[in-house]
């Protein structure tokens, strides 16, 4: 008896080995196809169920998944946008294949713990929805390269965010974010993330090693600086951190591939240092801040276009704009500027400048020597006359003079002088 026990303990275990092992194989990977049909009826895909990898059920006003979805067991890519669909049946995770999965606007609140089981899930869409969360398993998706968070109502991501590294696009703009997880800067490959409209009041450290992206929206959040290691984001190009309440600016130095930056409506004081060069700056957007300081230097931007000062507490041009020989586009407007000065033919590329709003009453008769300027605008200060040498604006287009102090005779005079643009008075 004892003997045909082990015997059948021993069959027993050799019968259960090849079970688990079986168990522990991975899942075969999908395959990869070539212009695969993409269906857009379930009516179609039923009558080839082995063949359907691509179905398109966007705009058909669902509210729920159908049952028959299920059915195509090699289904890759299934778009479900524009709908009105409010919870993920459990029936979807047996799509094991699904590389694209497409659910942006619809109802949805909440998301599945168990949508991890799409290990192969390359394209996650979730934008507008009614998202105040997401499960930690989010994190699991190990395949994952994009993901669209756009206009949801999430409050946090979870820590596990930081384990896609994988991940190539991340988009959350809309949510009401108040910070981020530390570990977001595990997402080396991200090459384009935005933050635009939450509530964030600061950035992790980590976040300078997100050094692949390009673009960083950060405007209309609550940042009142930004980390030391932002210097880090070598590879950007565009940066945009309008409408937040930035008093202390970043180092900039390192990011030398910038071309645009954007620090509209904050509370900057001053702007620019003796060592800061961005070769590459073509748009720098001051407006609407606090600024009475501005140390510029033509080398610091040598290939500068776009200058905006809007609405600052600039009281004379800054000594340094007249240096930015590659400057075209100038706005100056709704500042305490009293003056024009003779160094303003300096800027021989100018093709618009905006002075309007300031407290000018003297305008220098060298501003004639702009012959590329096509558009002035001089409204609302307190100019009594012109002198001939404006003559010289031989393609100007339009000149803005209206609420100045102008008298008749004066008026005469300037029409004289240009007769080729449009007037305003």
């Amino acid at each position: 008896m004892r003997i045909f026990s082990i015997a059948i303990i021993i069959t027993g275990s050799l019968f259960i080995n090849p079970i688990s092992l079986h168990a522990q194989k991975k899942q075969k990977a999908p395959a990869v196809l070539k212009n695969p049909k993409t269906y857009r009826s379930l009516e179609e895909a039923l009558l080839n169920k082995k063949r359907v990898y691509i179905l398109n059920l966007d705009g058909n006003k669902l509210t729920t998944i159908p049952d028959e979805v299920f059915k195509f067991k090699n289904l890759q890519e299934l778009y479900l946008r524009n709908n009105s669909i409010s919870t993920l049946p459990e029936a979807l995770w047996t799509l094991p294949n699904l590389q694209k999965l497409m659910l942006g606007e619809n109802k949805l609140d909440s998301i599945p713990a168990k949508i991890e089981k799409l290990q192969y899930l390359e394209e996650l869409d979730l934008f507008s929805n009614r998202l105040k969360g997401l499960p930690a398993t989010t994190g699991n998706l190990k395949n994952l390269k994009k993901i669209d968070l756009n206009w949801n109502q999430l409050d946090s991501l979870p820590h596990t965010f930081g384990n896609l590294r994988k991940l190539t696009m991340l988009h959350l703009e809309r949510n009401r974010l108040k910070s981020l997880p530390e570990n977001i800067g595990n997402l080396k490959n991200l090459r384009e993330i935005n933050l635009y409209d939450n509530q964030l009041e600061t950035l992790p450290a980590s976040f300078g090693n997100l050094s692949l992206i390009t673009e960083l929206n950060l405007s209309k959040n609550n940042l009142k600086s930004l980390p030391e290691s932002v210097n880090r984001l070598t590879n950007l190009v565009n940066l945009n951190l309008s409408q937040n309440k930035i008093t202390k600016l970043p180092d900039f130095t390192g990011m030398k591939n910038l071309q645009k930056i954007d620090l509209s409506n904050n509370k900057i004081k001053s702007f620019g240092n003796s060592t800061l060069v961005l070769e590459n700056l073509t748009d720098l957007n001051l407006s609407i801040n606090e600024i009475s300081d501005l140390n510029l230097k033509g080398s610091s931007f040598p290939h500068l276009l776009r200058l905006d000062l809007e609405l600052n507490r600039i009281k004379s041009v800054p000594s340094g704009i007249y240096a930015l020989k590659t400057l075209e586009y100038l706005n100056l407007s709704r500042n305490n500027i009293e003056r024009i000065e003779n160094e303003i033919s300096q800027l021989e590329n100018l093709k618009q400048i905006y002075l309007n709003n300031n407290r000018i009453y003297s305008v220098s008769k060298y501003i004639g020597r702009l012959g590329n300027l096509e558009y002035l605008d001089m409204s609302d200060n307190k100019i009594r006359l012109l002198q001939r040498e404006i003559g010289g604006l031989k393609s100007l287009k339009e000149i803005h003079l209206e609420n100045n102090d102008f008298s008749d005779f004066q008026r005469n005079l300037v029409k004289k002088y240009l007769t080729g643009p449009k007037i305003y008075f």
